[in-house]
């Protein structure tokens, strides 16, 4: 709607601390590559979903982190201080907005999504359409904005701030075991087009915080139900569809005893 993306447009235009969301959406509607433009050329951070994972990769200067309740301190912190948020392909549930507690109660929300209801969430300015047109369109209308950047620098000095505290978190040492020092051994070992699959129990959280995002597309943490037993069936799935494309390339299942006891049949 013509009307819906010009409004966008001029809140974000006002934007002093401006912040992008980045869900799943953006992977489904193939956007990787516009939400990656938009954000340098608008110098706006990035902070991404559960499912919004790995769309864009960990060193990426403009990817600030996971946010949410099972998020980063850096992430977190941008979100709880941005004045204008604008969520690209995310249902924005409450692992992501922290019951709305994770952002400022005066902040301004622009939801683009193709469905509607998921649009509309959170009394925010909707636009209902695709990731990949919506960002095209909203760009092309930008006429130059770009963030201050001292917002910019800000949320990139927590990202180094984040990403220091996750090198202490997965190092290896004589102290008891974590899942974050798993994850920190396999993260070690992995090759850059190596898929993780994870989904329930304290996994996706210990992932989505602690895994260092290797390539695009690269990371399935199921959060929708955080279904007990789907990392099985889904690691079959992925390896299915990625030996056909990437046979070269490995996919890693992170999964507790309770999913193997419940799956551990279709492996067999």
């Amino acid at each position: 709607d013509a009307d819906e993306l010009a409004d966008a447009v001029a809140l974000l235009k006002s934007a002093e601390r401006p912040v992008i969301i980045a869900g799943g959406g953006v992977q489904y509607s193939g956007a990787v590559s516009e939400l990656t433009q938009f954000a340098e050329v608008h110098q706006i951070p990035v902070i991404e979903t559960i499912a919004g994972r790995a769309n864009l990769v960990n060193d990426h200067v403009l990817n600030i982190g996971p946010v949410g309740v099972t998020g980063s301190d850096s992430a977190n912190s941008v979100a709880e201080r941005a004045d204008v948020i604008l969520s690209v392909g995310s249902r924005l549930q409450d692992f992501t907005t922290g019951s709305w507690t994770a952002f400022a109660q005066d902040a301004k929300l622009i939801s683009l999504n193709a469905a509607r209801h998921d649009a509309g969430k959170h009394q925010s300015l909707p636009i209902v359409g695709d990731a990949k047109l919506g960002l095209q369109q909203l760009s092309g209308a930008m006429n130059g904005y770009k963030a201050p950047s001292s917002w910019t620098e800000y949320a990139i000095g927590v990202r180094k701030e984040w990403d220091a505290y996750v090198a202490g978190n997965v190092s290896v040492d004589n102290g008891p075991n974590s899942y974050a020092k798993a994850i920190g051994i396999v993260n070690a070992l992995a090759g850059k087009r190596d898929r993780v699959v994870a989904a329930a129990g304290g996994l996706p959280a210990e992932v989505t915080a602690n895994w260092r995002t290797l390539d695009i597309g690269t990371v399935d943490v199921e959060f929708g139900f955080s279904c007990m037993g789907y990392e099985l069936a889904g690691g079959w799935g992925a390896r299915i569809a990625q030996s056909e494309s990437e046979p070269d390339a490995d996919t890693i299942v992170f999964t507790g005893d309770g999913s193997y006891m419940l799956m551990n049949s279709d492996i067999y």
